[in-house]
């Protein structure tokens, strides 16, 4: 298993907010990464990522009813995504053969975007691994 996998070994390990944004990253399976509270708030981004509020809001609100998504696209950093699915723990869209993945815990939401060449479902088990962590640690 990948390096930063290994942290999670730990039972009672809980790093901060940066640390689990490079793990998703570090995975290579996504680019860009960041956790973000149910309130819109940004808690950590990857450089470069520019993620607004009204994105997260946006993401937070589709999570309990998609239409906002399926009628607008998915909006990140100002990239926009076409919607593909979701559920109220999940998202998915695309950009050509780049997307983005969405999965929500009990107090925030992880987001990755992955790029041409990366595969969008290990960039979704990725972001899902880390906020089944989350989970069980309460968050």
């Amino acid at each position: 298993s990948c390096h930063a996998c290994q942290n999670f070994l730990g039972r009672n390990f809980i790093m901060s907010w940066d640390g689990y944004r490079d793990s998703v990253t570090q995975s290579g399976n996504v680019e860009k990464a960041a956790l973000c509270g149910l309130d819109g708030s940004v808690w950590t981004q990857s450089e470069g990522f520019n993620l607004q509020p009204q994105e997260v809001q946006a993401l937070v609100n589709g999570l309990k009813n998609a239409d906002g998504l399926r009628g607008a696209g998915i909006r990140l950093g100002g990239q926009k995504y076409f919607y593909l699915q979701s559920d109220d723990t999940q998202i998915q869209g695309k950009q050509g053969s780049a997307g983005c993945t969405v999965a929500k815990s009990n107090q925030c939401i992880v987001i990755g975007v992955y790029k041409d060449g990366q595969q969008p479902g290990a960039a979704r088990n990725t972001v899902e691994t880390i906020r089944d962590h989350l989970l069980k640690h309460n968050y």
